[in-house]
């Protein structure tokens, strides 16, 4: 129920020319759902369509060459002249399969799909879209992506809304929450690289066999990402637990992270001109969770800091009082030095005078 990016979709299968331009032969091609972008399944080849002939060549060029460890990975099918696309169309190998919320697996192999796509540089075609001009789906996403990052969203939401019209209820209130999300936002660390960025939408399992990913959706973003989107997106609408948060808390910037992750889910909320209001209550109450748990670990590290800081003041208190009392003692010291001091000088008088008297 989430707003996802997807290819378009036909209800009519690929044109015999496609087929045969991927050497898929087959009579009664069959419409797969969203992990195959609702392409067809032709025996082996999966084929759909390529809106962005850019984007699908690099995915095709990059899902030939990755292996992450434990994952399998639908590999690009070239057409009879050696293209990745062919007016419009792309295929891939198809792999059994279904999706299934496994999510703390998702999660696992999301960070070794990461962790294979490490070290490759950013694709030009993930810069932010000009803030002028019309903004199709692409635009839109990458529009919400950059806000969950940028120091003031809004500035990436605002040329989606039309100005004009009075937005629905859950839009308005999801405009509120991303107000409060980016309050709680603060420094992230991690260093971006290329990730996964839609792990949930484009991962399915065969029983015990290894999870699978039927399509590549880049981003980048620190490695962490990747996880955070899942979990939200499974909190939100996948009926995933909220311990999810608890159980992947150890990714580096983890919380600041989920806390983004939500803040582009918002956007999209509001942006996409096709969002549904049904989708709005799940999402809502994961972001009150994340933004609850985040005020939490916030007083949690005050408390702690505050403690940390009596107790230094107490040990400064307890060093200053044994210096006052070494000083004390000391001056005691000097003072019974100086009375013998005087004694004796008083008793050399006496000799003195004594002796002089003789």
């Amino acid at each position: 129920m989430n707003e996802s990016r997807s290819a378009g979709t036909l209800e009519t299968p690929p044109p015999a020319h496609i087929l045969n331009g991927f050497h898929a032969h087959v009579d009664n091609p069959v419409q797969l759902d969203r992990p195959w972008s609702y392409g067809w399944r032709c025996d082996r080849a999966v084929i759909s369509l390529a809106e962005e002939p850019m984007r699908a060549s690099w995915i095709a060029k990059t899902t030939a060459k990755m292996r992450p460890a434990g994952v399998g990975v639908s590999r690009p099918m070239l057409s009879t002249d050696g293209r990745y696309t062919v007016s419009g169309w792309r295929a891939r190998t198809f792999l059994s399969g279904h999706r299934a919320p496994r999510f703390d697996e998702m999660a696992a192999a999301a960070l070794r799909i990461n962790e294979s796509l490490r070290g490759l540089p950013r694709p030009e075609f993930l810069a932010p879209p000009e803030l002028t001009g019309t903004w199709g789906q692409t635009e839109i996403f990458a529009a919400a992506d950059a806000s969950a990052f940028a120091e003031q969203p809004q500035e990436w939401i605002a040329p989606a809304m039309d100005a004009t019209a009075v937005p629905r209820n859950d839009i308005a209130e999801a405009l509120a929450k991303a107000v409060e999300i980016t309050a709680l936002r603060t420094e992230i660390t991690a260093e971006d690289q290329l990730v996964h960025g839609d792990v949930i939408g484009c991962m399915i399992f065969d029983g015990a066999a290894d999870p699978a990913i039927t399509d590549l959706v880049p981003a980048w973003h620190p490695t962490g990402w990747s996880v955070a989107l899942l979990v939200v997106d499974a909190m939100a609408w996948g009926n995933g637990d909220d311990a999810l948060l608890d159980r992947w808390a150890h990714i580096p910037d983890f919380m600041q992270l989920a806390l983004r992750a939500v803040l582009y889910r918002l956007a999209l909320h509001a942006m996409l001109p096709n969002s549904r209001p049904e989708a709005w209550p799940g999402l809502s109450r994961t972001a009150d969770v994340i933004a609850a748990r985040e005020q939490h670990n916030e007083v949690q590290q005050e408390r702690e800091e505050s403690g940390e800081a009596a107790e230094e003041n107490g040990e400064h208190v307890g060093h200053d009082a044994e210096e006052s009392v070494n000083d004390t003692a000391g001056d005691q010291d000097s003072d019974e030095a100086g009375e013998g001091a005087v004694e004796a000088g008083e008793g050399a008088g006496e000799r003195g005078a004594e002796d002089a008297e003789k």
